[in-house]
């Protein structure tokens, strides 16, 4: 992470910006049987469990996608296969550099135990689409990607719905 400071000059006024560099950054919508893989992490801010799509920063030398199977596999023991790129956005365009992309995987393999790390993942869940949306809607997941993640996959499936 780094912090810089720059001062932008603007039609006869300036203001200052303490921008947050977190790297590359990204998640995955992992789906089995209409059911959507979450993980469950203490966050500081609510100073409580968070329910949150499976990913992280994205080590120096790798590539994305490989970084957002590694993160899965790392906090789930799922590995997400033939990622698809469904959105990628900033969460502030003001103070914070950190581009975000999220994917989705119709075909997963469960391929180690979860094991619970409670400085990481203490609780992973296979939870129906449906009901993650409802999440959302009621307050009960507010990360950003993660809401991000699950609108935009809900996007894809009624534009294929359109389609037929």
């Amino acid at each position: 992470m780094e912090i810089t400071h720059q001062r932008a000059d603007f039609d006869g006024f300036s203001k200052d910006y303490f921008v947050v560099n977190f790297r590359l950054r990204g998640g995955v919508v992992a789906l089995r049987d209409g059911h959507v893989l979450l993980a469950k992490q203490y966050r500081f801010l609510p100073n409580a469990g968070s329910w949150e799509l499976p990913g992280g920063t994205i080590d120096d030398g790798e590539g994305l996608e490989e970084g957002l199977q590694r993160e899965c596999m790392e906090e789930t023991g799922v590995r997400p296969r033939n990622l698809r790129e469904l959105i990628v956005y900033y969460p502030g365009l003001d103070n914070v550099d950190n581009r975000t992309t999220v994917f989705y995987s119709e075909d997963v393999e469960i391929v180690a135990p979860f094991r619970a790390d409670p400085g990481e993942v203490y609780e992973i869940a296979w939870v129906p689409l449906e009901r993650c949306l409802e999440m959302v809607f009621k307050h009960e997941i507010l990360d950003a990607m993660t809401v991000v993640g699950l609108l935009a996959y809900s996007h894809v499936l009624h534009a294929r719905r359109i389609k037929r």
